[in-house]
């Protein structure tokens, strides 16, 4: 743990992080089989063996495969991740999409029928030359004991998919999920960086040394 500068005490806080890539194992299908550029396919992916979604710990490791047979690629996808907190701070990155979103979903009821706080997920963008994509959310502050604890997201929940598909060239860098391809999704537990935590109290210090020349001029 470190004490800053404004006596906030900072520890490791987990970070869940969803990251996409091109290849990945441990594949589910997408719908879509026979779609056309512009359609829109939705699928649910059912946890269980032997595809699992999230684990025991909140956490997983799956992949996805575009099994289109028209040869058109998915170039934006979505997914919903069902969890117990979302005032945790969450993080995406891809080396196959050039942008990514993060959205907050809070449970909404609606007479008998009530919906799971969700983590929405998007990839988009197949800009060439492109940039691998990356977002950050950052945790809400909340103190008491009716503050949500729960790490990562709800264990082996199924993960509610959104793709959509067009004609897409094939080069490096940002292609999509291209005919007959998988894109690994890694959901993993991280912590802040050493260097983050470094730069912080870094700027803090010399924040602390402008006030305090300021106030020997004044």
């Amino acid at each position: 743990m470190l004490l800053g500068c404004s006596g906030w005490l900072m520890a490791d806080i987990p970070d869940p992080t969803i990251r996409l890539s091109i290849p990945g194992t441990g594949t589910f299908d997408l719908c879509g089989q026979f779609a056309v550029a512009g359609d829109t396919c939705s699928i649910t992916l059912m946890d269980g063996e032997p595809d699992t979604t999230i684990g025991d710990d909140g956490f997983g490791h799956f992949a996805v495969k575009n099994v289109n047979e028209n040869g058109f690629a998915i170039d934006s996808i979505s997914f919903f991740f069902e969890t117990d907190n979302l005032n945790q701070p969450f993080s995406a990155f891809t080396d196959d999409f050039t942008t990514v979103g993060l959205v907050k979903h809070p449970s909404v009821c609606d007479g008998d029928f009530c919906s799971t706080q969700t983590l929405e997920v998007d990839f988009s963008g197949v800009q060439k030359p492109g940039e691998a994509g990356s977002a950050f959310l950052d945790a809400v502050f909340c103190e008491g004991e009716f503050c949500p604890t729960a790490i990562g997201f709800v264990p082996h929940s199924d993960v509610f998919v959104n793709a959509h598909f067009a004609s897409v060239a094939d080069p490096p860098c940002c292609d999509g999920i291209q005919p007959g391809e998988e894109a690994g999704l890694a959901i993993t537990s991280d912590v802040p960086e050493p260097g983050s935590f470094v730069l912080l109290l870094g700027a803090a210090g010399l924040l602390a040394i402008k006030r305090k020349f300021k106030f020997y001029r004044t």
